[in-house]
């Protein structure tokens, strides 16, 4: 646009000169044509010999972990670049890598950015777009990099060691004392180390003491499964999931709490935290989230089963339509005996509980927890829900907008239907 106006003075000029035979305006004219090819031919090689190398370290991070990426742009030309702009069309929130270089012939730039990664999602790094032109900005030209690489933010987990989870049942009774040859979060006794016991049992603070190799005996877990089933219908949401201008703060950490912005994101910060709590006590562990594509994980232990859970925890969104009662009411025939149900949600609807009471009535242990939706700016109160789950004595933590996710599911008001044991 800009070389169009100047070609359209020029020739204004030129009729100018011809119609009042000005010599003055012969000269304007002409060195508007030089300035015209002059800026035609800087802008022709502006770019050439430009090249742009990204690196970025990882393919995988996690909510409110840094990010870390290098660019470097080469000139390989014997011409000097008065001016490059770098543009970056990654969609990662908050990842500002654009940047306007100089570069001598022969030379090279680089520089690193660090990101806090905002969100948990599928993300794409690049392309990129180098841009320059003429000094007059009469034929700006661009240079596209296509070069592109796709982040998986994962969610935040938490550290949830305090809590407390009632103890489940075998089908053959309640937690039974007998010994397994497999490692087991229930450490009974040690003993004499006897050649062919495997190293992982033995019990390095008992051996420290009795200045021999001593090893643990275990006993059956008395949870084998644990399911964690979240509420990811649109409806019952609440709160802002969005992008929020990033502070400083002074010590260079972002808080978890500045992530937190709506019962979804609560929902599976506190699902992936269950998830890692109890994989890493060896514990079997499956995950049910209704979003628009059901998302159905069965119990397995070890840590394929946790990237798992995280890989699907970080691209779900609450977009799903069937109400949580359906949900637990379809899926209750996983549950035995043998089972523990935690569920997620942010539901105040009485349905829901009627389906877990459902479950409860098949002795299968439950837990409840509730993200109070009012403190989100919208919703109505849970209390009922609250007071229906503790009439049964389903345990029930309740969070709400701003809490330490560690604080609120470290202990809970006891009932009389159950007895809670950290695990």
């Amino acid at each position: 646009m800009n070389a169009l106006k100047f070609v359209a003075l020029a020739v204004v000029v030129f009729i100018l000169s011809q119609l009042n035979q000005w010599d003055i305006l012969d000269k304007v004219f002409f060195a508007l044509v030089g300035l015209l090819l002059v800026a035609k031919l800087w802008s022709r090689f502006s770019l050439a010999g430009l090249n742009l190398i990204r690196d970025t370290k990882t393919d995988r991070a996690q909510v409110g972990q840094p990010l870390l990426e290098r660019v470097r742009v080469t000139n390989e030309s014997r011409l000097a670049k008065l001016f490059v702009e770098v543009i970056d069309h990654s969609d990662l929130p908050g990842h500002r890598v654009s940047k306007v270089v100089h570069l001598r012939p022969n030379d090279s730039t680089r520089w690193r950015v660090e990101s806090i990664c905002a969100r948990r999602g599928r993300f794409r790094i690049g392309p990129m777009t180098l841009r320059s032109g003429d000094p007059f900005g009469l034929f700006p030209t661009e240079k596209f990099v296509p070069d592109t690489h796709e982040l998986l933010v994962y969610p935040a987990t938490v550290d949830l060691s305090a809590f407390a989870l009632p103890v489940g049942e075998l089908p053959g009774g309640t937690a039974i004392q007998r010994r397994t040859p497999f490692v087991t979060p229930n450490a009974s006794s040690v003993r004499d180390y006897f050649p062919g016991d495997a190293f992982n049992r033995i019990a390095w603070s008992a051996t420290a003491r009795a200045g021999k190799l001593m090893v643990k005996e275990f006993e059956i877990d008395p949870t084998a499964d644990i399911w964690i089933v979240v509420d990811l219908e649109g409806r019952v949401q609440a709160g802002t999931s969005g992008l929020a201008a990033l502070p400083t703060f002074s010590n260079g950490e972002v808080p978890l709490s500045f992530w937190l912005d709506s019962t979804e994101e609560y929902a599976v910060t506190i699902a992936a935290s269950l998830a890692r709590h109890f994989l890493s006590q060896n514990r079997n562990v499956g995950l049910i989230a209704s979003s628009r594509q059901m998302i159905s994980i069965p119990t397995d232990r070890g840590g394929r089963q946790m990237l798992k859970i995280l890989e699907q925890l970080a691209v779900a969104r609450a977009d799903g339509d069937t109400p949580f009662g359906e949900l637990l009411v379809a899926e209750g025939a996983q549950f035995g005996r043998n089972s523990t149900v935690i569920a997620v949600t942010s539901s105040t609807e009485e349905e829901w509980v009627q389906s877990l009471i459902s479950i409860v009535s098949r002795r299968v242990q439950c837990v409840g927890v509730v993200i109070e939706p009012s403190t989100f700016g919208a919703g109505e109160s849970s209390l009922f829900v609250v007071s229906g789950l503790a009439s049964v004595g389903v345990p029930t933590y309740l969070v709400k907008y701003g809490d330490d996710i560690s604080r609120s599911l470290a202990s809970y008001a006891a009932t009389a239907g159950g007895k809670a044991v950290p695990v």
